[in-house]
């Protein structure tokens, strides 16, 4: 169902902004620590140098944007503001960004107990404040057309809650306080951070960014509706099963899961099929999110061995379809802001505003995506071959997220020189 929008509501331009633009450089830490590290980064999902490659990017990369992201859309699409959004979103960037550095020095350097400690402080305190922030925000009344969103919403920051909760006990864990089943809280709370935060709340956005960017069919109600609540329940369930130990149910769960996480990529391939508008570089990063989300589904029911089961697993969750889709929606949305922060301006002249399409470039979003594609590609078949294709991987995934970067702050430096006064000659517009 196509939803109106309020654009009027949009908050300022530095609310959602510093999220999305901070977002590549922890992913292109992760990259250069893979190139770094080469083999012994994927070598076993329980590596010091892979839990903190995997926390840049769940943490870093995609919580960060998710959250710019939210800022964003809860006022444009269900017409509820962040109280106080701009201190907030400082607080929450700040506190977000600081613990996972502190995070990921404590895992990939070994810095020792007083950093897993204050990292546990520091992402205890982004996640009460972004939580807080969007708990408020949505309890308000919403537009009634928008009520699966904020359900989705509500679902996924429930995921969020969790998740903080058990990587903060597992990071006090390894701090030296108290005795813990670490290897299976760890798998509880990744399967808690992935599905139940990052694949929930990626799906959620989803049934409004795709239809409003690519000019597919809106989704049905029904699956906007039950596909978030339906995820978070089976890995409720997979978790109660697994600290049980009750080995069918907990298979079955992983069973329900990976149908549906097949279910919606199929919906959103076939809906792409009947898009309104040529396909774009944001079209073809939704495609490689679903296809890679659809493989991740498939490779549950593949015989791998007992650690390139959960790596490919969580390379084609994370890269494929996380990083992906993020990459397709900051290629929309920046430039997107700023064009209509620059327009909205009253004291800015018309004429000095550049066209939508001018703010970035489409060509160099391509070979940005071509590079991330490559960069996949041989990510996927590292677990196979580590010794060969991981510093490969990490090159060619540093060089992609270079070009976001590049990209990204060309479209937030044009901003910055447009809201300039003037000297000498009037600018005409600017293409990146």
């Amino acid at each position: 169902m196509q939803r109106s929008l309020t654009y009027t509501a949009m908050p300022p331009i530095q609310v959602p902004l510093p999220f999305l633009l901070a977002a590549p450089c922890f992913a292109l830490a992760a990259a250069l620590l893979l190139a770094w590290q080469g083999e012994t980064a994927l070598a076993s999902r329980w590596s010091p140098v892979t839990l903190a490659m995997t926390h840049l990017l769940t943490l870093g990369f995609l919580t960060m944007t998710i959250v710019g992201a939210l800022f964003q859309l809860l006022p444009v699409v269900a017409g509820v503001g962040i109280p106080l959004a701009r201190p907030v979103a400082a607080l929450s960037w700040s506190a977000l960004a600081l613990g996972t550095v502190l995070l990921a020095g404590a895992l990939g350097l070994g810095l020792g107990p007083a950093a897993y400690q204050a990292a546990a402080g520091v992402l205890g305190l982004a996640g009460f404040v972004i939580l807080a922030a969007v708990g408020t925000a949505i309890s308000h009344k919403i537009v009634p057309a928008a009520r699966p969103l904020v359900r989705g919403v509500r679902l996924a920051s429930a995921g969020l809650a969790v998740t903080i909760g058990l990587g903060a006990s597992l990071a006090l864990y390894l701090s030296g306080m108290g005795p813990l089943d670490a290897p299976l809280l760890t798998d509880i709370h990744a399967s808690w951070g992935l599905v139940g935060w990052v694949v929930a709340l990626t799906a959620t956005v989803s049934f409004q960014v795709i239809p409003m960017f690519q000019g597919t069919p809106a989704y049905p109600r029904s699956l906007e509706s039950w596909l978030p609540a339906a995820l978070v329940a089976l890995v409720a369930g997979w978790s109660a099963a697994a600290l049980a130990g009750v080995g069918p149910l907990r298979l079955a769960a992983e069973a329900g899961v990976a149908l549906l996480l097949l279910r919606y990529a199929g919906a959103t391939l076939l809906f792409f099929r009947k898009r309104k508008r040529a396909a774009d570089v944001g079209t073809y990063y939704w495609v490689l999110a679903m296809g890679s989300l659809a493989l991740a589904a498939l490779v549950h029911f593949l015989p791998l061995g007992a650690d390139q089961r959960p790596l490919l697993s969580g390379i084609l969750v994370i890269a494929g379809f996380g990083m992906s889709a993020v990459n397709g929606m900051l290629y929309k949305i920046v430039p997107f802001l700023v064009w209509y922060h620059l327009q909205s301006d009253p004291s800015l002249p018309r004429e000095r505003v550049p066209a939508l399409k001018n703010i970035l470039d489409g060509g160099r979003a391509l070979r940005q995506w071509r590079w991330h594609v490559v960069a996949l590609g041989l990510l996927a078949a590292a677990p196979f071959a580590p010794a060969v294709l991981a510093r490969p991987a990490g090159l060619f995934q540093a060089l992609a997220l270079l070009l976001l970067i590049r990209d990204l702050g060309g479209a937030a430096g044009l901003y910055l020189s447009l809201r300039r006064p003037p000297s000498g000659t009037v600018v005409q517009g600017h293409a990146l």
